[in-house]
């Protein structure tokens, strides 16, 4: 049996954590900020202490800093077999138009020392790549793409999809509209269409509807914080300029059945059963 674990944030700020467990394999994607490396670990270690793989979308810090962070204060309590990413070249990330280029370049760049100091084994990914680990299928649908410039670092995003026990599940890291526009463009419609999504970027301006209307997911996963799921800012319910309230809209129009929310804990989802009264845990 696979399950797909959605770690809830350390803090009240967004990031992305995922894990997923096989009965023999154990895969992590993205991780969070650095304040949520110790959470990451310590669940990681409760399911065994053994990364097969350890994905990444895109260097933004919380996507990939509570790996440095683990690497930097407790590399040896857990083992890490293969490191797998798909990062722009560091002229495109000093030139993103990103406010937060020189902090985001130094994620990328702490990332990349650590796995160099380590020695940890390490794959450039390409779109079509596909990697087995038992039950467990990674293809690769997106890798990032330098002729476009804007949102530039989000729309570096890698697209995985994970299949396991007849399930699937796409994980859309940050991807904004641009880039959802090309993963729609060159991928063939049996491989976007899935039973499970990740929303792109925290559920606000990320990918366009078109996308989600492809995926067709029954089960939608959010990364998402209280006040970014209400657009509250401190002045009320849906009174912001995220798009939280919006791409909420689209989901109910397309008909999803349960949705997963990082704001109320983690969350823990067997694939081999999408009855959602049977298996929403939150811990």
């Amino acid at each position: 049996m696979t399950t797909v674990y959605m770690l809830t944030s350390q803090s009240r700020s967004q990031m992305m954590s995922f894990i997923l467990k096989s009965d023999e394999h154990l895969l992590v994607i993205d991780g969070g900020n650095t304040c949520d490396a110790d959470y990451l670990c310590a669940y990681v270690k409760k399911l065994g202490g053994v990364i097969d793989g350890w994905f990444f979308t895109h260097p933004h810090s919380d996507h990939c800093d509570a790996f440095s962070s683990m690497m930097e204060r407790r590399a040896a309590e857990v083992k890490i077999k293969g490191i797998y990413y798909n990062f722009p070249s560091k002229e495109y990330l000093e030139s993103s138009d990103d406010s937060k280029k020189e902090k985001e370049r130094d994620s990328a760049n702490r990332m990349l020392r650590e796995i160099g100091d380590k020695n940890i084994p390490f794959t450039i990914v390409r779109r079509g790549d596909e990697f087995v680990f038992g039950e467990i299928k990674i293809t690769v649908l997106r890798e990032p793409n330098e002729s476009i410039r804007v949102n530039m670092v989000n729309n570096s995003s890698v697209v995985y999809r994970a299949d396991a026990n007849g399930v699937s599940m796409i994980f859309l890291g940050d991807l904004g509209k641009e880039g959802g526009d090309e993963l729609l463009a060159n991928t063939p419609s049996e491989l976007l269409s899935a039973d499970m999504v990740q929303l792109a970027h925290h559920g606000q301006n990320g990918v366009g509807r078109e996308v989600y209307d492809a995926i067709g997911a029954d089960f939608c996963f959010w990364c998402t914080p209280d006040w970014l799921w209400d657009n509250d800012n401190g002045l009320g319910y849906d009174t912001h300029h995220w798009k939280t309230v919006v791409t909420r809209g689209w989901m109910s129009d397309i008909g999803v059945k349960w949705h997963y929310i990082s704001k109320d804990g983690t969350q823990e989802v067997p694939f081999d059963d999408l009855d959602p009264t049977v298996h929403m845990r939150k811990n």
